[in-house]
């Protein structure tokens, strides 16, 4: 064989054995976009702990920075199932993790235990746009948790459980999950819980023992970008509960400066301050043209619109606004966006009891 037929053979060898090769260690890859390989050696509810292969060296890794594992022999449909998730193509998550499931050789059961986790993630994310699947959703995210009580995944299992639960209005769940949260190690952890049981008691219409909650978090010193984003949640917070009580000049202000001191990053309190602001500017009567233009933020950026539960919402707000400044072309077409994309959202049950 000539030297560059080896080359390239070589070269294709290398290409297609690529994954599998990256599979030989673990990797820790963190919310910060850093990764540590090597082989993990521990695992429990607060830390991962990988021994790399060159030096020895020994990293603790907190489980509130971990974004995700690729485990040393993990199947290869979870890469692609991952992806999957990412990209919002939760059907196919979950028939990729299902698979990841029935093709492990069970060496490792920690790779069982995040895929677990994985499908119960996306069940809860399948469950924001389609809540008759909440049920569902909370019952794998309870059974998870009270099997997986010393694992890293453990407090974000109690997040997802707790954010499912208060959509479903189970607010009895919720108040459990948002508790159990505020024990975390970190602050980050410790302040979701805290505006969790201030949306549960604004659930319960307790609005001002809600605000004191959420203007105890808004009026926090951030020292993390995960600490920030906790910050500008209680704010948003601050800003239902203004508008709740009429005060929607004050609300207005809170909510444009979190739309100033959110990063691209914060897409989904990027929406929820849009679609606050929609609301704010509605219930005012006059300002129709102003609501519209902040429920199109929602409508027509990727990012904002990837959130389906205020997707659908700003939709049905725009059904109504459209209408109301002569403009029934334009209601149709957000109506039939709604009814297309979200036919199981609770807003399109509403678009058709409404008409």
């Amino acid at each position: 064989m000539r030297p560059n037929h080896i080359l390239i053979a070589f070269g294709l060898a290398a290409i297609l054995t690529g994954s599998v090769f990256a599979q030989q260690i673990d990797t820790v890859y963190l919310k910060n976009s850093e990764k540590f390989g090597g082989e993990i050696t521990e695992v429990t509810k607060t830390d991962v702990t990988v021994t790399q292969k060159v030096g020895n060296k020994v990293e603790k890794i907190p489980a509130n920075t971990i974004y995700y594992i690729e485990w040393k022999g993990e199947p290869p449909q979870l890469s692609l199932a991952r992806s999957n998730e990412r990209s919002g193509n939760f059907a196919d998550a979950v028939t990729g993790y299902q698979e990841a499931l029935a093709a492990l050789e069970g060496s490792n059961p920690r790779i069982k235990d995040d895929i677990d986790f994985m499908l119960a993630r996306t069940g809860a994310k399948i469950a924001i746009a389609d809540p008759s699947q909440a049920a569902s959703a909370i019952k794998n995210l309870s059974d998870y948790v009270a099997s997986h009580r010393d694992y890293y995944r453990f407090f974000d299992a109690q997040l997802m459980l707790a954010e499912t639960a208060l959509k479903a209005s189970d607010t009895t769940t919720a108040d459990s999950a948002f508790s159990a949260l505020q024990q975390a190690p970190w602050s980050d952890y410790q302040l979701a819980g805290k505006i969790g049981s201030a949306n549960t008691l604004l659930a319960r219409d307790d609005i001002n023992a809600a605000k004191s909650i959420f203007d105890s978090v808004a009026g926090t010193s951030p020292k993390t970008p995960a600490e920030k984003s906790r910050q500008l949640e209680g704010k948003l917070g601050q800003a239902e509960c203004l508008q709740r009580q009429n005060n929607q000049d004050e609300a207005a202000k809170i909510l444009d400066a979190v739309v100033d001191e959110s990063t691209s990053d914060d897409t989904r309190i990027l929406a929820q301050a849009y679609v606050k602001m929609g609301d704010g500017f509605a219930a005012q009567g006059q300002k129709n043209k102003e609501a519209i233009l902040a429920y199109l933020h929602v409508d027509v950026i990727p990012s904002l619109a990837a959130h389906s539960d205020l997707h659908a919402e700003a939709l049905f707000r725009l059904t109504k606004l459209w209408s109301a400044v002569g403009q029934p072309t334009r209601s149709a077409d957000a109506a039939a966006k709604l009814e297309s994309d979200y036919p199981n959202s609770p807003w399109t049950k509403q678009l058709g009891a409404a008409s």
